[in-house]
């Protein structure tokens, strides 16, 4: 085994009810899942792996990761890691935190799902984007999630602008949708699962993806992130997860000055520890999905 390489799993929520719009994992499939690990790996937490050398282990090393802060990271992914002793570390949206609100790709996820409408109402002229995303008017259900699914890739590699103006026509269209709240932590819970010895760290403020944002906006959300952790916790956060990976040269360097030891990507790959950009550290990411396609993403990659 090279003790340089690292497979750095990505979760994010683990939960029973299914979701067709972005399907937690189920906790049994999740537990399978760790159990594999605990067979096959030597699981750290990750900063252990990241600031030392871990001692030899015949098996290769592993860390779990999760992003955003959902409630249901108590109620279902800690008992089971709880009872297999795998230690983990969670990636908190400071302002979901703080106000109780779903980060902005659950939001549009919930209210594509959850209308009865089957019309945008575009504010502004939407020239710029692709044409097969211009669409105003939708046949049926099943045509409007179709485009949901898609246009939600899309939009994450926009400027952040155009972004937020999009997704206020949304709210506005699908105005008969109420987000629901009590879907995240607060920061008691996340004093708590810190206390519990859960890395904790941070997933900036409001969950852009940085790479396409202003130099400002970054740095507001790097530093403030940062601040608000420490202005709750006590603790200063040593960790950046970058939202849906996005990253680039600016993010990784303003990433540095905001004082931060690391930033996790999710790159799918496996990371190589002393021989990466600590500022770029790859994660796979896994799904709900069968057992042999999770165990093919982590083979393949780590």
């Amino acid at each position: 085994m090279k003790k340089n390489k690292v497979s750095i799993l990505l979760f994010h929520r683990v939960h029973p009810v299914r979701d067709v719009m972005w399907d937690p994992m189920e906790p049994a499939r999740f537990e399978y899942i760790l159990r594999f690990l605990k067979k096959n790996y030597t699981v750290l937490p990750l900063l252990e792996i990241l600031d030392s050398t871990p001692a030899y282990t015949k098996k290769p090393l592993a860390a779990v990761t999760f992003d955003d802060g959902y409630r249901d990271f108590i109620d279902y992914s800690v008992p089971i890691m709880d009872q297999l002793k795998i230690p983990s570390s969670m990636y908190v949206v400071t302002d979901c935190i703080s106000n109780d609100k779903p980060t902005w790709t659950f939001e549009m996820d919930y209210l594509f799902f959850n209308t009865h409408k089957l019309q945008i109402d575009w504010s502004f002229d939407i020239g710029f984007l692709p044409r097969k995303f211009r669409k105003k008017k939708f046949e049926n259900k099943k045509e409007l999630i179709a485009f949901c699914l898609e246009f939600k890739q899309y939009i994450k590699i926009i400027a952040e602008e155009n972004r937020k103006i999009l997704i206020q026509d949304l709210f506005r269209s699908f105005n008969d949708v109420t987000v629901p709240r009590g879907l995240m932590m607060n920061w008691n819970e996340v004093n708590q699962i810190i206390n519990a010895g859960i890395e904790v760290g941070s997933h900036t403020v409001t969950h852009p993806p940085l790479a396409t944002i202003s130099k400002p906006d970054l740095e507001r959300e790097l530093q403030l992130s940062k601040s608000e952790y420490f202005k709750y916790t006590g603790r200063d956060p040593r960790v950046i997860a970058y939202p849906v990976g996005s990253c680039n040269e600016q993010v990784k360097k303003s990433a540095a000055l905001a004082g931060y030891s690391y930033g996790l990507a999710v790159n799918n790959e496996i990371y190589e520890k002393g021989s990466g950009d600590k500022f770029e550290i790859p994660r796979i990411e896994l799904y709900n999905e069968s057992f042999g396609r999770t165990w093919l993403r982590i083979k393949q990659f780590g």
